[in-house]
């Protein structure tokens, strides 16, 4: 007997995130005997997949879905309902808001089941139109079967937004390996970008207002006015770059600010990091977290969404007020002052990470939920 299908779609807007990042995990751990993984990507019909998409299109069948803006929605919407059609069984799995509104317009015209899957809002620290995106996604995900979240405290959002049924399904990361394998690579890392000795610390992610990076910045400029050097390393790219650059110019701390970009793997970055800063002013229970325990680095997060129920405060890391640069300021001087420490709250990370967030996990969840959509749909005839 052949698996069911599960349809996944997804925006290929972004380079590199939270969605990207649970789609491979998805792909790389589903059960195939049980479910079949197809992805359908929403691009431009000139645009260049970013690396992580792309690359995922060989691991699992796929499709490109054409987009053309809002206005030509409709057309696509008709292609992802002939995806469908063509897997009678499958299970629709959709994961921003492009894909919420052809996965909602498809559903209209044939009642299948569908799973929106919300890696996270970030609200007032969202400007322009992605502020009315999320409002339209808010809205949109109410047609929608189920809506899969990462946090409980996302899980309370949407329900407010109006989701019919909401369920937590905490995002796995592997863990597989010894960390210090990437030491020899993080050690080249740092000889490149920061003086002997130095002590780093570094955020990874989408360099966006509501990541809290700016607070990193300026909590680094404070420690060095106290004769405290910090080296701050950012890895990832998003729009507010060019404020970051200004913000440490006017700060004068623009030679200990080294941004990594984009890069292809996590790991030897993480591992040149001596903490990993996660000080969202907005969240779910970001990744970046997990990938930090992954590695048995400590994290210094923000009491955002559910960061504090990944960190264990004074145990697997450091947590701080939202917004309070003085507060990581403290707690950056405090893992700055103490290599044990440092060394002992990543170990207990990681063996936290390893207890509670595995992909096989996470995978058991959603393959449990598609279960339960599809008996729902055999009940109804």
């Amino acid at each position: 007997m052949t698996a069911p299908g599960l349809l996944m779609v997804k925006g290929a807007y972004d380079r590199a995130g939270g969605p990207e990042t649970v789609l491979q995990t998805v792909i790389q751990n589903l059960d195939r005997t049980r479910y079949h993984p197809h992805l359908a990507l929403v691009a431009r019909h000139d645009q260049v997949l970013p690396p992580v998409l792309d690359a995922l299109t060989h691991e699992a069948d796929s499709s490109r879905i054409a987009w053309t803006g809002l206005a030509g929605a409709p057309a696509s919407a008709r292609t992802l309902s002939a995806l469908l059609r063509a897997q009678p069984g499958a299970v629709l799995h959709t994961n921003d808001m492009r894909s919420d509104l052809l996965g909602y317009m498809a559903t209209r015209l044939h009642r299948r089941p569908w799973i929106a899957h919300v890696h996270g809002w970030l609200g007032e620290t969202h400007a322009g139109r992605h502020k009315f995106y999320e409002r339209v996604d808010r809205w949109l995900i109410r047609g929608a079967d189920l809506v899969l979240v990462g946090s409980s405290a996302m899980a309370n959002e949407v329900r407010q937004a109006g989701a019919r049924w909401t369920e937590i399904v905490w995002n796995g990361i592997p863990a597989a390996g010894d960390p210090a394998a990437f030491d020899e690579a993080a050690a080249a890392l740092r000889a490149s970008l920061v003086p002997p000795g130095s002590v780093v610390a570094g955020v990874l992610g989408r360099l966006h207002p509501g990541k809290g990076q700016s607070l990193v910045i300026e909590a680094a400029a404070s420690l060095h006015a106290q004769g405290r050097p910090i080296e701050v390393l950012l890895v990832g790219e998003g729009p507010a770059e060019a404020e970051y650059r200004a913000q440490a110019a006017t700060l004068g701390i623009a030679a200990h600010l080294h941004f990594a970009g984009l890069v292809a793997d996590i790991r030897p970055y993480l591992r040149a990091m001596d903490m990993v800063c996660v000080p969202s002013l907005k969240d779910s229970l970001p990744l970046t977290a997990l990938e930090a325990m992954a590695v048995a680095r400590p994290v210094i997060a923000s009491r955002a969404g559910d960061l504090p129920r990944a960190i264990e405060d004074g145990v697997t890391g450091l947590l701080i007020p939202v917004g309070s640069a003085l507060a990581l300021a403290d707690a950056i001087r405090t893992l700055a002052d103490d290599p044990a420490r440092r060394a002992q709250m990543g170990r207990a990370g990681r063996g936290a990470l390893i207890a509670q967030y595995t992909p096989a996990a996470m995978l058991r969840q959603l393959e449990g939920y598609c279960d339960a959509l599809l008996a729902q749909k055999a009940g109804h005839g």
